[in-house]
C-alpha cells in the first residue's frame, strides 16, 4: 500500500523511497536537524536507510510512514513529515524536520497539518501524538499552530520531552 501524494498551498509531499536515502541522511546529519531528531548522533547511511526501509514497510502494512517534503513545482526536497506507530495501540506519532534554509517561513507546520489531517481524517485514525525535547521550541510551537494538546512530560534518550496529542473531530 502506497501512501498518498499530499499537497498545500506551497508543498507536494510523497513517500519517501530507497532513491530519497542520500538527500534524507543528508538532512538528517545535518548538525542542526540533528540536535533534536536523532539525539545529536550523526547517524550512519545504513541506518538511514534501515528507518526509511522500516517506515515503507509500515506503509505497506498499516497505512502509516514516511514523506518527503518538496516545494511546488521544485523537487528539490525541504524536509520530511512521518506518521509511525506509537505505543502498540492504534495511534501514530506525527515526526517532521526541515532543512536549515527552510526554517521560519511556516512550512513545517503546513506539511505537518496536511499530514495530520489526513491521519485524522481519511485514514481514520483516532489520536496522533508528537513528542519534541524540551528545549526545542520551535516544535512546540509548531505542535500548538497544529491544535495538539500538551499532555505532559516524559523521559527520553537524551532529555525530557513533552507529549503533545489531538484526537479526531
Amino acid at each position: 500500500m502506497m501512501l498518498p501524494t499530499l499537497t498545500s498551498a506551497r508543498l507536494r509531499l510523497r513517500q519517501a523511497t530507497t532513491n530519497d536515502v542520500d538527500t534524507l541522511h543528508a538532512l538528517w546529519i545535518d548538525p542542526a536537524v540533528r540536535r533534536f531528531l536523532w539525539d545529536d548522533v550523526a547517524i550512519p547511511r545504513a541506518h538511514a536507510a534501515a528507518a526509511i526501509a522500516g517506515w515503507s514497510a509500515a506503509a505497506a502494512a498499516c497505512r502509516l510512514g514516511l514523506w518527503v517534503v518538496e516545494r511546488l513545482g521544485d523537487a528539490a526536497l525541504v524536509g520530511f513529515v512521518a506518521l509511525l506507530p506509537y505505543g502498540g495501540g492504534p495511534d501514530a506519532e506525527l515526526l517532521y524536520g526541515l532543512a536549515p534554509a527552510a526554517w521560519g517561513q511556516g512550512l513545517a507546520t503546513e506539511a505537518a497539518a496536511v499530514v495530520l489531517d489526513w491521519g485524522l481524517g481519511p485514514r481514520g485514525l483516532a489520536r496522533v501524538v508528537a513528542r519534541a525535547d524540551v528545549p526545542n521550541t520551535a516544535s512546540l510551537r509548531v505542535m500548538a499552530r497544529l491544535g495538539m494538546i500538551r499532555v505532559g512530560r516524559e523521559a527520553g534518550p537524551a532529555g525530557p520531552l513533552e507529549r503533545w496529542e489531538r484526537a479526531r473531530g
